[in-house]
């Protein structure tokens, strides 16, 4: 019988170094981007913590459950049946990260999956055996916190292994609000 938890992912890409340097990793990292993440992850994870002659690392990307059509899901994979358009933009998006892992040799899996991305990574961090995780934060507002959760706080109080959040450069955010209705404007 098939593992249902197969039809949930799929791999996109991967590679592998010759079977002594392969037997020589000893560390496992799971990176896992978003859309807006994505860049600045890998980019950050690459110049400041991989090492290419002991990591593997797995690439995931966790495509949300579309609300409309979750009562009718069952675990077996009936939704990627029905998200096909989701399930290539999440293979287009690993497809794009992917060769910056390639092109220095570091060997790793492009993982593309559905469900509720907290669970999930959770989820492929245990499975695994992850050493680490690296994610990315959305800056998300305290009121959406507090009401929709965040997945990065989620995955640090309950993930197994080390957690890195990966802030973006100050660039990349969006600009500064004003802290309060209050603030004083700086006089000109």
């Amino acid at each position: 019988m098939d593992d249902p938890r197969k039809k949930r992912e799929s791999l996109v890409q991967q590679f592998r170094h010759d079977e002594d340097a392969q037997n020589k990793l000893d560390r496992v990292i799971v990176i896992s981007v978003d859309e807006k993440s994505a860049e600045y992850i890998t980019d950050w994870a690459l110049t400041n913590f991989i090492d290419k002659q002991r990591d593997l690392v797995i690439l995931v990307h966790v495509r949300n459950i579309d609300l409309p059509l979750a009562p009718y899901i069952n675990p077996t994979g009936f939704v990627e049946d029905l998200d096909d358009k989701k399930r290539e933009e999440s293979h287009r998006l690993l497809e794009t990260y992917a060769p910056r892992f390639l092109n220095q040799k570091i060997a790793f899996k492009a993982v593309a999956m559905i469900g509720e991305p907290k669970v999930e990574i959770i989820r492929k961090v245990q499975e695994i055996q992850a050493d680490v995780l690296i994610m990315g934060s959305r800056h998300h507002g305290l009121i959406q916190r507090t009401l929709l959760g965040s997945v990065s706080d989620y995955c640090v109080h309950r993930c197994p292994c080390s957690t890195i959040i990966v802030r973006p450069e100050q660039e990349q955010t969006e600009p500064p609000r004003r802290r309060s209705i209050f603030s004083r404007r700086e006089s000109r």
